[in-house]
């Protein structure tokens, strides 16, 4: 069973926990990644952490008690701060330096994500599965989070990584998919991001917060609330591009599909991108959300292994593979989830969270 990590405190108190309960797993992520930015941008360690510390500063301005938690990170397992800063940044140094050639042969990690609202119960449902590098599959961990003057937290993240995919008290939930690009800027690193999405009122207050505050690398984030209010945001430093549902659904991969994107950005997809979307919106389009339906869809294996419910294709560089490593389904109307780790298809136990 992962971890769960349960906390409450100040940031660094916070941190300091994360770092203790999960540092073995940490050291075990940052030989991972170590090895990743090596084989997916030809980026070593070192290199790796100068490029990190151009986000430092945003972070400082914009969130320092988020720096801080990460300090306490560091101090918990017993690591060097900027390494902390380096998981925190990985999305902007794996998947914005790569070369066209490298970019032709990575995958990028976020995957298959979806918003609907129920037609008849008015109720708000948003699930995602999450493909990434088999060998994180042991880093990964549930987290609770309680910090002061803030909302409450339930996530699944990486060890070490401070904001991913979860929602609050508020009934704020929000999933990613991450776009393989070559723009990056020092504005917030995406899971810095995605973590004050989590610290949000609402999908307005969300919206706003980013569009004021910026991201350093393209990515989409998928939020919505427990009033039906969702929107998909593709945010780059470049500018953000939203989009609202349709017939009260919102689906989305690994390639930009809004309408009027920002001069300049383009993005390097892999084709099973679009074949998962065209695949998700169909599979929503004459159904009603529940836990078992979306974990239905979730699980989906047309276009196997490259399908929504992912399988790594040992035909495949090395590179290249990769598999689905959990999913999870929220109903925000409600503050409940079910999260399982492994492929859906493969009917893995499932973890219940709620507030």
């Amino acid at each position: 069973m992962v971890k769960h990590i349960d906390i409450q405190g100040t940031h660094h108190e916070i941190g300091e926990a994360h770092g203790q309960q999960a540092a073995t797993e940490i050291e075990r992520s940052l030989a991972t990644y170590e090895r990743l930015f090596r084989d997916l941008a030809g980026i070593e360690w070192g290199d790796a952490r100068h490029e990190a510390e151009r986000f430092k500063a945003a972070i400082e301005h914009v969130c320092p008690e988020l720096l801080e938690e990460m300090a306490g990170i560091a101090h918990g397992a017993g690591i060097d701060p900027l390494d902390v800063l380096v998981l925190n940044a990985r999305s902007e140094i794996a998947l914005t330096h790569a070369s066209a050639e490298q970019h032709a042969a990575t995958q990028s990690d976020g995957c298959s994500a979806l918003s609907q609202r129920h037609s008849q119960t008015g109720e708000q449902w948003l699930a995602q599965n999450w493909d990434w590098k088999a060998e994180q599959r042991d880093a990964l961990v549930r987290m609770t989070v309680r910090a002061p003057d803030k909302p409450a937290i339930q996530m699944i993240t990486e060890v070490g990584i401070i904001g991913k995919i979860g929602f609050n008290d508020n009934g704020v939930g929000v999933c990613f998919n991450a776009l393989r690009t070559a723009i990056c800027r020092p504005k917030l690193p995406i899971h810095v991001m995605l973590r004050r999405v989590l610290e949000s009122d609402g999908v307005e207050h969300a919206l706003d917060m980013i569009d004021e505050v910026g991201v350093a690398s393209p990515a989409h984030f998928l939020i919505a609330d427990g009033l039906g209010h969702a929107a998909g945001v593709e945010v780059s430093p470049m500018g953000d591009s939203a989009m609202t549902p349709r017939h009260g659904r919102l689906c989305h991969t690994n390639h930009l599909i809004a309408k009027h994107l920002p001069p300049g950005l383009e993005d390097f997809p892999r084709e099973d991108s679009r074949t998962r979307l065209t695949r998700l919106r169909e599979l929503v389009a004459d159904t009603e959300p529940s836990f078992d339906t979306l974990r239905s869809h979730l699980g989906d294996e047309q276009g196997a292994p490259s399908a929504i419910n992912r399988h790594e294709d040992p035909d495949q560089p090395e590179g290249e593979r990769m598999e689905t490593l959990f999913t999870i389904i929220m109903n925000l109307s409600h503050q409940q989830a079910q999260v399982s780790f492994g492929k859906p298809s493969e009917h893995p136990e499932i973890l219940d969270m709620r507030f």
